[in-house]
């Protein structure tokens, strides 16, 4: 992939496809400040990796989620990038050749391919954005990798290796690049009026519950640790199991919602013709 010169003097993050496309795949490209450009591919194939790349100064992060029913894998091409991974987050640097340490800048693990088993509690982003909220000024002796101002560049793809992937991140991204493009049924118009702003979040909610994503709403970790002793693994347990009904709940309400008047997780509209051909054979 050839890599893009990112603007200079600006905080402001500039997304632009890369040249050329990762094989099989069409952009969607997003602007604002949680830039972020999506590679997806376009029909069933041996590989189904999405690309995704993010520009400089772009604040994206996949958020705090897990999966059910796919072991997911992350390969880091460009950049360096945060991944914390079942409360644990690492400094990823692909010049350095993988994990780095934030004290001393030195590898600490070779390697760029992660794996992130089913039920990991995980999420990734450009490393900057860490280093701006996590480890500012710890100990006045941070180290930024030098590939941290570069564009990141990272490859997605699961085990088992079906469409579900590819469906998820094109109906998702249709859903918020394009809120007001559908011709909505009577029922429909009716749900988002009741549903105001949350209009969008509700399709999302009825795509995650369908397709494997589950986020977590609240960070139960984050949230009792501050309180109590989580080091103990049974507490760690119940912080988890909190986590994971909360999550349930709210998407099971969003499902059935969405079974009531219509909204599905996978609409032709919003899906390339092969993927969804390859769906409704299913």
């Amino acid at each position: 992939m050839a890599r893009i010169k990112q603007p200079s003097r600006t905080s402001k993050p500039i997304v632009a496809r890369l040249n050329p496309l990762p094989e099989g795949t069409r952009a969607i490209l997003r602007t604002g400040t949680e830039a972020v450009a999506y590679y997806i591919p376009t029909s069933q194939s041996k590989t189904l990796k999405t690309t995704i790349a993010l520009p400089h100064h772009s604040t994206w992060s996949s958020g705090l989620h897990f999966h059910t029913a796919h072991t997911e894998y992350l390969h880091l091409l460009r950049g360096s990038i945060f991944l914390s991974l079942d409360g644990t987050t690492r400094i990823i640097s692909a010049d350095a050749g993988g994990e780095v340490s934030v004290q001393t800048g030195q590898l600490v693990t070779l390697g760029l391919v992660f794996e992130v088993p089913k039920y990991a509690r995980h999420e990734w982003g450009r490393a900057e954005t860490r280093f701006d909220r996590q480890y500012f000024g710890v100990g006045g002796c941070v180290v930024r990798p030098a590939d941290t101002g570069e564009e990141v560049v990272v490859e997605e793809w699961t085990s088992p290796n079906d469409i579900s992937k590819p469906l998820f991140f094109w109906n998702l991204n249709r859903v918020i690049t394009a809120p007001e493009a559908s011709c909505l049924s009577t029922p429909q118009m009716m749900m988002k009026r009741m549903l105001g702003e949350w209009w969008v979040p509700f399709q999302l909610f009825v795509i995650f519950w369908e397709l494997d994503n589950w986020p977590v709403f609240v960070n139960m970790r984050d949230l009792l640790g501050s309180w109590f002793d989580n080091g103990d693994q049974g507490f760690r347990y119940l912080e988890g199991s909190l986590e994971y009904v909360m999550t349930f709940m709210v998407l099971f309400t969003a499902k059935m919602l969405g079974w009531l008047v219509g909204v599905r997780a996978v609409e032709r509209k919003r899906t390339p013709i092969a993927l969804w051909e390859a769906y409704s054979k299913d």
